[in-house]
């Protein structure tokens, strides 16, 4: 039943005095009964810590200590959650109404990972860019974008099995999802509506950083399914020539289709 389906609402927080009451209050209100409220911080020094505590009572998990980076915290988080799904809710950003939670559990609690769009919006609460969804997930889409990762309900044993890269600073999220979607074909359920009002900011927003990071993962994940034929042909499919676009982009492409031409001249052997 819906109504038994346990969401885990994750916001990790560092000095974030000014924004983090309305990402509380967005979480705290919400129509949905069934919500494990877990906050991390990272050690605030600024009066983070004394909203938290304003609101303790709601709040089924806190902590504010040092750690090493915002992916560090959000594995805190994951290692603590006893929820169906993890929700991360970034300190500032906020659902956006109080019956929202109710209704993507009422669209869809079976998929491995629920995906709503995301709203951006500036200091002036002026609209800056509304995420939108693809028809499906491929190489192809995480080479050009990720997945709006606020706007995500992920199932808790997935993250409990891979957590986040702490070796990366923008991108770990990006590298969960490569996995657990393109790589080991977990279900996606698009809810194409938005879920979370957020401000565009952060580490995230370096795209010199981000393509670094990004090919970093790709040189290191992909190969391991380059090295069994059939793995490669599973991973690809029938969206080869749109991936083969994205596997231009990085240098050692040679060895890609040096494998998969070797593969199709052995099958024309077969059939010979």
């Amino acid at each position: 039943m819906q109504d038994q389906v346990l969401i885990s609402v994750v916001t990790v927080s560092y000095n974030a005095v000014s924004t983090i009451e309305q990402t509380i209050l967005s979480v705290i209100n919400q129509t949905y009964p069934h919500i494990e409220y877990i906050i991390i911080d990272g050690g605030s020094t600024d009066g983070t810590v004394d909203i938290i505590k304003k609101y303790a009572d709601k709040i089924v998990y806190w902590v504010s200590e040092s750690d090493k980076g915002i992916y560090d915290a959000m594995n805190k988080a994951i290692d603590v959650a006893s929820g169906d799904y993890v929700n991360f809710i970034n300190a500032g950003d906020k659902f956006c109404s109080l019956h929202i939670l109710e209704k993507v559990m009422s669209f869809n609690h079976i998929s491995d990972i629920i995906v709503g769009q995301d709203l951006h919006i500036d200091e002036n609460d002026k609209i800056v860019s509304c995420s939108v969804l693809p028809p499906k997930y491929n190489l192809l889409h995480f080479y050009i974008t990720t997945i709006p990762h606020q706007s995500c309900f992920i199932r808790t044993s997935l993250l409990k099995k891979y957590h986040y890269d702490i070796s990366l600073n923008i991108v770990s999220d990006w590298k969960f999802f490569l996995q657990t979607i393109v790589f080991d074909g977990c279900s996606v359920a698009a809810y194409n509506n938005v879920i979370v009002v957020c401000n565009p900011r952060g580490a995230s927003s370096d795209n010199r950083q981000m393509k670094k990071e990004r090919e970093k993962v790709l040189q290191e994940m992909l190969p391991t399914y380059i090295i069994n034929d059939y793995q490669l042909l599973s991973c690809l499919g029938e969206e080869f020539i749109e991936n083969a676009f994205f596997l231009f982009n990085y240098r050692w492409m040679k060895f890609f289709f040096k494998k998969f031409f070797r593969l199709i001249v052995a099958v024309v052997k077969i059939f010979k």
